[in-house]
């Protein structure tokens, strides 16, 4: 059964929200103006817009029209191709929020002889990883910790920074080597010990996201392994499923995205 015409509008605009083709507190075009570019009737579309705003994607104002609502509290964390790179990693996005974004790194070093993680980064077994363990806040709030490997051998000078002051995504930018494509999984499970205690919440008691991704850079190399816990409090996976209807902008059949709750 096809999806209604006005949840495919839906659809449409929330993508288009979510990828920043408009912006927080943008003007939409006119009922009658989406009517005519989806090629449907007028109250398809108020329906649609409608429905976006009781969501909370929208809202209007009398006289002026509908704009896109500005939330601070939510956290879009990039999943599947970056298509620019000036909203790149948890510590734009959350300055992006208006959030104070800080890292305090557990542990930082190259280990050498780590088959699991060299097969993983596909290197061969004899080369350098450099790890990075970084507990991540938003103004002064603990919202995840991240256990990185990246293949030493792209980042000669990985060693040298402060990642408690630098972000790892503008370094490995500027060596040439950003992640843009993503693979990744999520578990949701009981917090383990260790991650509880920097999250400051209860031990096996409270449910954490379990993020796995792997992260290939612009020539097609894996450059990223992360595994990342994220507290469950702050998070929401959203799962998008779009029509194949041709007359809607081209989107991928399917979707997730993923929001921290500051």
């Amino acid at each position: 059964m096809q999806m209604p015409l006005y949840q495919q509008i839906m659809n449409t605009i929330v993508e288009k929200i979510e990828k920043g083709d408009y912006l927080p507190g943008e003007k939409l075009p006119s009922e009658r103006e989406l009517a005519e570019l989806y090629d449907v009737n007028r109250m398809t579309v108020k329906k649609a817009m409608d429905m976006l705003v009781n969501t909370g994607y929208l809202y209007r104002c009398v006289g002026k029209g509908t704009f896109v609502k500005e939330d601070k509290s939510k956290l879009l964390l990039g999943v599947g191709r970056r298509e620019s790179t000036q909203d790149y990693g948890m510590s734009a996005k959350i300055k992006n929020r208006g959030m104070k974004a800080a890292s305090s790194v557990i542990f930082s070093g190259i280990l050498q002889g780590y088959p699991s993680m060299c097969t993983r980064l596909r290197i061969a077994e004899s080369e350098p990883v450099f790890v990075l363990h970084r507990v991540r806040y938003g103004d002064g709030e603990p919202l995840g910790i991240e256990y990185t490997y990246i293949p030493g051998k792209y980042f000669p000078d990985v060693e040298e920074q402060d990642f408690n002051h630098v972000s790892l995504y503008d370094y490995m930018n500027g060596r040439g080597h950003l992640p843009v494509e993503f693979r990744q999984t999520l578990m949701i499970i009981r917090c383990p010990k260790r991650e509880a205690k920097y999250l400051k919440i209860e031990e096996g008691e409270t449910a954490v996201f379990c993020f796995e991704y792997t992260g290939r850079d612009s020539s097609g190399q894996v450059v990223e392994y992360t595994r990342s816990y994220l507290k469950s409090e702050n998070v929401a996976f959203k799962f998008f499923q779009y029509s194949a209807d041709r007359s809607f902008p081209a989107c991928p059949s399917q979707s997730a995205e993923v929001f921290f709750n500051a």
